[in-house]
């Protein structure tokens, strides 16, 4: 029964941010009132609380380790990407670039860096 229950928590978590980015797209950010931009807000944040939690239950054996890790290394990956595209897109196409999008790469490469060096040298 709790796989059911994992299951159920990924699903939700996967229409909480398609009924989000649904929001965003389709209403104009120009015409949002300030209560919807505060309900907005505080549904990305409880997204990202939640999202960050997924997979962190009490592992039972070494393949949902394993699982788990291949997750979170396939997510970082994605991110990098991700991320890396926009910052393509923003100097050849609008010659401006978004300083948090180059923010977050520099913070994603700092903490797998420091994060290998720490585990590394880790008795």
């Amino acid at each position: 029964m709790p796989r059911i229950k994992i299951l159920v928590y990924y699903f939700l978590l996967l229409v909480l941010i398609a009924l989000i980015s649904g929001y965003l797209l389709f209403k104009p950010m120009d015409n949002m009132s300030m209560p919807a931009i505060i309900s907005i807000c505080t549904f990305l944040v409880l997204y990202s609380v939640l999202i960050s939690l997924a997979g962190e239950i009490k592992s039972e054996d070494e393949r949902e380790v394993l699982h788990r890790n291949l997750s979170n290394r396939m997510a970082t990956v994605a991110a990098t990407l991700f991320i890396s595209g926009g910052l393509i897109y923003q100097i050849f196409i609008t010659h401006l670039i978004d300083w948090w999008l180059l923010a977050t790469i520099i913070v994603i490469n700092i903490t797998k860096i420091t994060s290998l060096i720490y585990f590394h040298y880790k008795k």
